[in-house]
């Protein structure tokens, strides 16, 4: 009997010690079927323990992983944009960048509010979306990010919408004409353009404008003629009776005048070129991805395939359609960053907080307008200078072997206005002549002057209220155009 006492007495003693700790492989394998089942908080403890515990473990780099897409799972959207970002700065060079890019673009998307509040959410997913167009150009996350962009990019120009609407129903006409424009600039080929580009129209007849007004709603006709707005903008413009410039394009000329028409931030969106993937999936990357979305996560070697789309997900508005090449010369990518330092206009007013949004839903889509990079200013030639065709002419047109840097000045007085450009390393062709007379125009005479700094071009005119100069290409030129003050082009007309 006491040999059996003493038996049962060490048998829990031998249960311990034959009782094995816990391995790597065993904490990796408990967080894999605690994802599986949607036990995420359990998932993120085992995967902790894993990397806490056997750093060196070939399952830590995945549980690191998984750890920020259970964060994602269970919407914990701070928490995963910190994990995910901890796996890109730790990992650089893992095959799953890609993936984790997009989660946290979806991070921050998924976080996005309504067109009338703040859109930090929309901006920092439209960095990380364009981000993987950029990395990814033919991944498998590209045509996913793509079609995000052009949502980010609809929420942001119609929260541009709403803000100049704001103000122009406030008569802050001013401020409105800063927003439209600068949604112009930055927004072109989202479907709020075109009401944006008349409203920016009406904002400057009311402030006075009624020439740059006259170029808004030409530029409305000619970019969307197919929408409401290009009948509203012939109305407008029967009204106003001002001469158009038609041998140019009328809308840099009216970005370069409100103080924009420069390459916007996120221009580069449109400079990617996303490839079509194949349709066609492995058996294997077929069965990779669950209907949420989130990869069906087996060994750390298996390779993510296409995820499908996360069913009830933010996408609130229609997306645009895809963004095609717009046609050479539509509006001349030239006429950037040049024409918004000459104007030396200042930068758009504050937001409010909230505003009744006016839905330009049912206006169809028209093609987008180009915003490229302007080339590069080097040494050049001037070669001609010549009064635009516009009847009475209200441009000087500078043709060149090249792009160019400048600088402009007006000097008004009761007299008359002159203007001054200073071409910088530019040396006027031999048979221009320094001196030219212009007759039946705003416009009295023209000198050209150089030195070893360049050319200066000086144009004496009747009274003019501004004017503005805009670099153009195909072939390359710059476009001096003009306001005349009140009474000035009847005068001139007369004549």
């Amino acid at each position: 009997m006491l040999l059996i006492l003493v038996a049962l007495a060490l048998l829990p003693a031998t249960a311990c010690s034959l009782r094995q700790k816990p391995t790597g492989e065993n904490y990796y394998a408990q967080g894999q079927l605690d994802f599986a089942t949607k036990e995420y908080k359990a998932a993120i403890e085992n995967y902790q323990e894993l990397i806490d515990k056997f750093p060196f473990s070939p399952y830590a780099e995945d549980a690191e992983l998984k750890i920020g897409l259970a964060h994602y799972q269970q919407k914990d959207y701070a928490e995963a944009i910190g994990a995910l970002d901890d796996f890109q700065r730790m990992h650089p060079t893992s095959k799953n960048l890609e993936l984790v890019t997009y989660y946290i673009g979806m991070s921050y998307y998924d976080q996005m509010g309504r067109e009338d509040q703040d859109q930090g959410k929309t901006m920092a997913a439209l960095k990380r979306f364009q981000e993987l167009e950029q990395r990814f150009p033919e991944g498998d996350f590209a045509e996913l990010a793509h079609d995000k962009v052009l949502v980010c990019r609809e929420m942001l120009a119609r929260n541009e919408m709403i803000v100049g609407d704001y103000y122009y129903k406030r008569a802050n006409f001013r401020a409105a004409e800063s927003r439209f424009a600068e949604l112009m600039q930055k927004y072109p080929e989202t479907p709020v353009a075109p009401d944006a580009l008349f409203e920016l129209g009406i904002s400057l007849e009311k402030e006075g404008k009624r020439y740059s007004a006259a170029q808004a709603f030409a530029a409305v006709k000619k970019h969307f003629p197919n929408s409401n707005y290009a009948k509203k903008a012939q109305a407008e413009l029967a009204k106003l009776h001002e001469p158009i410039d038609t041998e140019e394009d009328p809308l840099p000329l009216v970005l370069a005048e409100t103080g924009y028409g420069g390459n916007p931030d996120d221009s580069n969106a449109d400079k990617v070129v996303v490839r079509q993937r194949s349709d066609v999936a492995s058996a294997a990357g077929a069965a990779a991805y669950g209907s949420d979305g989130l990869p069906i996560l087996g060994a750390p070697s298996s390779q993510p395939d296409l995820p499908s789309r996360k069913p009830g997900g933010p996408d609130m508005m229609r997306a645009p359609a895809p963004i095609l090449p717009a046609p050479t010369g539509s509006i001349a990518g030239a006429a950037d960053a040049q024409a918004r330092a000459m104007t030396g206009a200042a930068s758009s007013a504050p937001e409010p907080s909230l505003h009744q949004m006016e839905s330009d839903a049912g206006a169809p889509a028209s093609a987008p307008l180009s915003l490229s990079e302007p080339p590069a200013a080097g040494p050049a030639t001037l070669k001609t200078i010549r009064l635009s065709s516009n009847d009475p002419p209200l441009s000087v047109i500078l043709e060149l072997s090249g792009p160019v840097s400048f600088n402009k000045n007006l000097q008004s007085n009761s007299g008359g206005s002159t203007a001054t450009v200073v071409l910088k390393d530019v040396t006027p062709d031999s048979a221009l002549q320094t001196h030219l007379v212009f007759d039946k125009s705003i416009f009295k005479d023209c000198n050209v002057s150089s030195s070893s700094s360049g050319t200066t071009v000086t144009l004496n005119m009747q009274p003019v209220a501004h004017f503005a100069v805009v670099p153009l290409e195909g072939p390359p030129r710059l476009l001096m155009t003009f306001t005349p003050q009140a009474g000035t082009l009847k005068t001139s007309a007369a004549n």
